[in-house]
């Protein structure tokens, strides 16, 4: 187990092992296709140009390949219109990178080929992915048919045909990984939507059934006390008693399911936040069970849950989400950029004023792994 300093104490709050966020490796999937540029390597450096034309190939292959994996990494993180924006941007460069490095790589320029087709898979979909990946593969079996002294083998050929059958490959798997996470979105709108439905046509019947029977019988009481008023006085007064006796239970009993609407239940609190954070593209896991936690404790947990799964869910750019529940306390992790200073809004003092009210200790710690936010009860 870890530990994690609080912000205001200075005293240690345990956590979970594996609460460290995981670096972001996206990159080496990328990377490790840059071995394909071995060959205008050793190619520029068997050429027998001058040492000032072999640097700027080299120069030049080494931006190429820089260029290459960020964009990829930039464009398999982004979603949509941006990552079609991206990968024009991108796209652009590594042409303009490559046109450079044609005069001294000679048709060693076709190995850029693959990774121009990697960019269209990557930041293209349906139709015109494809299309981009064999625009781009026509193009680099072409140039060396049409470039006084460039040669084609037939061995580049066929990788060329094959990467780009790959990508093609490649396209259509994450179209239909979009279409089934569509259909989840869909399906999860749907359930909320009748999830809601269901809370109000509840709340229907709470209503009904408390003020239903309490406004009949008030309302009989009433009428009965008007009539009697003259021809009775004391009964009337004993019905005007009990008449007000019933309206205090009434209003009793509406503030008691108006408050049961207001305070937020752990279990389904827990259950929001894996969906707002599974809807948000944020892995997330809890620990812990509800059913070790006593009832008195579970409502304000019920309250960091639901206020820290909203800062991640809207600030926290975090990729993971770590939730812990114990008899004791309650702690939320993200591996996002770190609260700052100027974030610690009015939900979180509310939050802090809510905690320490209770008698347990709030702590918020923000740094470049993430922010943690706990609740815990000394004793």
């Amino acid at each position: 187990m870890t530990s994690v300093e609080t912000a205001t104490t200075g005293r240690h709050v345990r956590w979970w092992p594996g609460s460290r966020p995981t670096p972001d490796r996206s990159w080496a999937f990328t990377a490790v296709w840059l071995v394909f540029l071995a060959y205008p390597i050793v190619s520029l450096l068997r050429s027998g140009q001058d040492v000032a034309s072999v640097v700027w190939g080299l120069v030049l292959i080494a931006l190429f390949a820089i260029t290459y994996v960020v964009a990829a990494t930039h464009i398999m993180s982004w979603r949509d219109e941006q990552r079609r924006r991206a990968a024009v941007g991108y796209g652009l460069v590594l042409i303009v990178l490559a046109a450079a490095a044609s005069p001294v790589l000679a048709d060693g320029t076709v190995s850029f080929t693959p990774y121009l087709m990697g960019i269209a898979a990557f930041g293209f979909g349906g139709v015109l992915g494809p299309v981009l990946v064999g625009v781009v593969l026509v193009v680099g079996l072409v140039l060396p048919l049409i470039v006084p002294g460039w040669t084609l083998d037939s061995g580049t050929v066929l990788a060329l045909v094959i990467v780009a059958l790959v990508m093609v490959l490649m396209i259509s798997a994450r179209s239909a990984e979009q279409r089934r996470e569509e259909a989840e979105t869909r399906q999860r709108e749907a359930d909320e939507r009748l999830a809601v439905i269901a809370e109000r046509e509840r709340v229907a019947r709470d209503v009904h059934d408390i003020l239903g029977h309490s406004l009949t019988v008030m309302t009989v009481k009433t009428e009965l006390a008007g009539r009697l008023v003259d021809i009775d006085p004391e009964r009337a007064k004993a019905e005007l008693a009990e008449l007000h006796a019933l309206s205090r239970q009434a209003l009793a009993e509406v503030r008691s399911t108006v408050g049961a609407l207001r305070t937020p239940d752990l279990r389904t609190e827990l259950a929001s936040a894996r969906t707002a954070l599974s809807a948000a593209e944020i892995a997330v896991e809890i620990d812990g069970s509800v059913d070790d936690i006593a009832s008195a404790r579970r409502d304000l947990f019920a309250w960091v849950v639901r206020e820290s799964v909203t800062n991640v869910v809207r600030h926290s750019g975090a990729r993971g989400c770590r939730i812990g529940v114990a008899p004791d306390r309650v702690v939320v992790h993200d591996d996002g950029a770190g609260i700052s200073e100027h974030a610690f809004g009015n939900g979180l003092r509310g939050l802090t004023e809510r905690v320490e009210a209770a008698g347990a200790r709030l702590s918020v710690v923000g740094d470049a792994g993430g922010t943690t936010v706990s609740a815990v009860f000394d004793g």
